[in-house]
């Protein structure tokens, strides 16, 4: 295959990889790894970069990204920006590019910086460290040169190179993070021993605060991460010991991660043991909360209404009477009360004699009219009376009406015996 042909072949199948999601590989994760820290990194002979992302779970999925990828940075979506300096092991045309690593694990090349001046060289050719500062739809990759600081527009529009920053003499630096506050953090080595740096913005001389020593004094951290909680995990790169090497005995010794509470420096630790890496690069992506499992309301049965039983009118039988229904009895009503007025005391009123009662004739005349008892007896004989005969009122005895009768009452008894006495002799003469 010509030249001309393995060059077309290649980068054709460069931009098929590019618009293809790359295909994310569960790997065994060391305990203890924080959720959400990313890092890049390639062994001895490896030509791409492979990207690591810790989940919520703890576990690390693995993404072949098909470049050599430095520099990265996070969006707050989880979107991976980083510069690229080869493809598929070959020098990318035009300077460093701009790739980004979606987090689905898709990845794009944005195409070269366009850089406003040119120079012998590109300007991001010796960019080794990077940050993501993300503000109002705008992203900008802060790219960490030997000299100065270059930050990266890297959204909205095409990768453009933007005005530098420069930095104060320091030791070798992998990478950097920025703080809340602005501040650049680093970890370098210096005398012998690992050093936590901090750079305040537009100060000229950074403050360093020595690590304990389990933290390797020399270089290189390629990879730096700042969590939430205020702590930093540093990748320590290397891919051989002292003296280590073929005939000699001893194996390789790896890289490592070490935990750094920024604001108690003294309680740095290490994370883990990772193999042997020669270039790295660390980040820290905002980690999605698990899905919330759905609530399940529960199953309420239906409401059944009663079945009320349709009773059909009743049919009267013969002869057998319908009993009436009793209608509901009304409330009593409370007539209002009305106090009477004091009654007047009775008048005697003068009550006139008697009228003399008719004779009624008998078939049997009584001998003798036996007169009156003054005294009742205890127990009174109802008298039987005729059909149509109605018993006379009884009058009501005032101390008037007492008085008159005993004046008359001599003159009723005297009249009454003549009356007699005349009627026999009547009947005689007859």
């Amino acid at each position: 295959m010509s030249r001309f042909r393995r060059c077309t072949t290649t980068a054709a199948l460069g931009l098929c990889c590019a618009a293809l999601p790359a295909t994310a590989l569960a790997a065994p994760a060391p305990a203890g790894l924080p959720a959400g820290l990313v890092w890049v990194s390639r062994g001895p002979g490896d030509a791409a970069s492979t990207l690591h992302r810790v989940t919520a779970s703890g576990a690390v999925t693995l993404t072949p990204l098909g470049f050599a990828v430095n520099a990265i940075g996070c969006t707050p979506d989880g979107t991976v920006f980083g510069l690229a300096a080869t493809r598929a092991g070959r020098k990318l045309r035009s300077g460093p590019h701009v790739v980004r690593v979606g987090a689905d694990g898709r990845v794009t090349d944005l195409g070269a910086v366009r850089a406003p001046v040119k120079a012998p060289g590109h300007p991001l050719a010796d960019g080794y460290g990077g940050t993501v500062v993300s503000t109002g739809g705008r992203v900008q990759l802060l790219v960490g040169t030997a000299s100065a600081l270059r930050p990266v527009r890297v959204a909205p529009g095409p990768p453009e190179l933007l005005a530098p920053r420069k930095l104060p003499d320091l030791p070798y630096v992998g990478d950097w993070v920025l703080d809340a506050r602005g501040d650049l953090l680093t970890v370098a080595a210096r005398d012998g021993r690992a050093q936590l740096v901090r750079l305040a913005p537009g100060a000229t001389t950074p403050v360093l605060t020595p690590l304990p020593p389990a933290l390797p004094g020399r270089s290189a951290y390629g990879g730096l991460a700042l969590h939430p909680d205020g702590t930093l995990t540093a990748l320590f790169n290397q891919s051989a010991g002292p003296g280590a090497g073929p005939g000699t005995g001893r194996a390789p010794a790896g890289s490592a991660l070490f935990r750094i509470p920024v604001a108690h420096p003294d309680r740095a630790a290490k994370v883990a043991d990772l193999g042997a890496i020669t270039s790295s690069d660390a980040t820290t992506c905002p980690v999605p909360a698990p899905p919330v499992p759905p609530v399940v309301p529960p199953v309420v049965p239906p409401v059944v209404p009663p079945v009320v039983p349709i009773v059909p009118p009743s049919v009267p039988v013969a002869g057998v009477a319908a009993v009436p229904t009793a209608a509901p009895a009304a409330a009593p009503t409370t007539a209002p009360t009305t106090t009477a007025p004091p009654a007047a005391a009775p008048v005697p009123v003068p009550v006139p004699p008697p009228a003399p009662r008719p004779q009624v004739r008998r078939a049997t005349p009584s001998p003798t009219a036996a007169p009156p008892s003054a005294t009742a007896s205890p127990a009174t004989t109802p008298t039987r009376r005729r059909a149509g005969v109605h018993a006379a009122p009884v009058p009501v005895t005032t101390p008037a009406r007492a008085a008159i009768g005993k004046r008359y009452i001599p003159l009723t008894g005297a009249f009454m015996i003549a009356t007699v006495a005349m009627t026999r002799l009547f009947r005689r003469r007859r």
